[in-house]
């Protein structure tokens, strides 16, 4: 993922993508894609996520891990959240809220849910559909 570039060199504006190849048989797609949400997070973001799906979303085992307080745990999960368009209130243009995704993350922080039924659960919200879906 770092190697993603998100803006442009020169005016700083949002990169789309406009071409998508197959590694395997070459199929070219041409046209105008978002990237998606999780392409705005920076390299450093990304391996905040990765450690926090590793720990199973445990906030203590961050503090461990990354040898911070808590505070500036829940501080880096909320900038995520942020860049991921989940702040407090509506999600954009889904319908859920960041109550549903905050429960989601509770109950993975709890040990409650597994990392493959949070991550279902998160999509879902995201794709409008709650997390009974």
């Amino acid at each position: 993922m770092s190697g993603w570039v998100s803006q442009c060199p020169a005016c700083f504006g949002d990169l789309r993508v406009a071409e998508l190849e197959c590694g395997r048989c070459g199929t070219v797609i041409r046209g105008h894609f978002s990237p998606g949400p999780w392409m705005r997070l920076q390299p450093d973001q990304w391996d905040f996520v990765l450690r926090f799906l590793k720990v199973r979303g445990n906030l203590r085992e961050m503090e461990r891990e990354l040898g911070v307080s808590y505070p500036t745990i829940r501080a880096r999960l909320e900038q995520i959240l942020r860049v991921l368009g989940l702040e407090e209130g509506e999600v954009p243009g889904t319908g859920g809220s960041v109550g549903e995704a905050g429960s989601v993350l509770q109950a993975l922080e709890a040990g409650e849910l597994s990392v493959d039924e949070a991550i279902q659960k998160l999509e879902n919200i995201a794709k409008g559909r709650g997390t009974h879906a």
